[in-house]
């Protein structure tokens, strides 16, 4: 019998592109899935009917980027894959006044319910609710989570500019290593470890933008993210779902900053140095320390409110 064995090298080496695409692709979903988020909601009239066809728009604020939808017949509609950050919902429908609410503060895998009651009208006519600030409690899913947002980012005080500690703000991840330039305890350049909820540190899942920000060994991290450059930090302890399920610890997710139609930037240097520090009494000299962290951040609009 003549086995063509080229022509089972070819068939098997498709074979194994085809699975690493179908990979490829899966991997894919599962990080869009943890740097973005949804909004949804149901579309009624002033005695609660629903109101199917109604156009529903949601608008970033930073990039003036919108989507656009229409209500099903039950008068649902959901809009998914949003970037983190700050939108505006209105919706439109003949016969109703056009309804608009504001400031709705989009976290990262966050999922917002933004209901409208519409008032019959002229459409040109427009009812304005501002001043949301969202959902305090999760009512679409069972995980146990926190968002520091970048204004805690950026001004609590971290011990080498090292993002984990923002853990600590947490219930239940105690700080385990205070001194993050102690070459016995860390395990990067600046220790990575922190626990959670009695688990070892060094089984959390780190991820960045969605992407694994875990070394081979999965115990240190790949990148320490630099704090200007973090819109926010999302922290799931417990429940979360099976995409999250990589380690046993908390999952994680820093979210970089995006671009916006405003031109904006920083300059910045933080340095430690021992000549700065006072000398321990039990200790005869001070050990040596060199700490300088240095950098820019900018950004900004390529295109006004088309590319950012």
């Amino acid at each position: 019998m003549h086995v063509n064995h080229q022509h089972i090298r070819i068939s098997l080496c498709l074979s194994y592109l085809v699975n690493m695409l179908s990979i490829l692709s899966l991997v894919s979903v599962v990080n869009a899935q943890v740097s973005v988020g949804q909004i949804s909601g149901t579309v009624t009239d002033a005695a609660g009917a629903a109101v199917p066809g109604t156009t529903v728009m949601v608008t970033s604020e930073a990039t003036n980027a919108e989507r656009t939808v229409t209500t099903d017949e039950n008068g649902f509609y959901v809009v998914t894959n949003l970037p983190v950050g700050s939108y505006n919902v209105a919706a439109e429908r003949q016969s109703f006044k056009r309804a608009l609410k504001t400031n709705y503060n989009l976290t990262a895998d966050a999922r917002l319910t933004v209901d409208f009651a519409l008032e019959p009208g002229e459409v040109t006519e427009t009812v304005e609710v501002t001043a949301n600030v969202g959902e305090t409690v999760n009512t679409t899913s069972g995980e146990l989570a926190r968002v520091i947002d970048g204004e805690q980012v950026t001004n609590l005080a971290l011990n080498g500019r090292n993002y984990i500690q923002l853990a600590s703000l947490i219930p239940g991840a105690p700080l385990t290593e205070a001194n993050q330039f102690d070459p016995v305890a860390q395990t990067t350049e600046l220790s990575a470890e922190q626990s959670v909820n009695g688990n070892r540190g060094s089984s959390n899942n780190l991820t960045v933008d969605g992407g694994f920000n875990l070394s081979s060994n999965r115990t240190s991290q790949v990148h320490n993210v630099g704090i200007d450059f973090i819109q926010e930090v999302k922290i799931q302890t417990s429940n979360f779902s099976s995409e999250y399920g990589r380690q046993s610890g908390a999952a994680i997710n820093v979210t970089t900053r995006a671009g916006g139609n405003r031109f904006s930037g920083s300059a910045f240097e933080f340095l430690r140095n021992d000549k700065l520090d006072a000398r321990n009494f039990f200790s005869p000299t001070r050990r040596k320390l060199r700490f300088n962290d240095f950098g820019y951040s900018f950004g900004g609009p390529i295109i006004k409110d088309k590319f950012t």
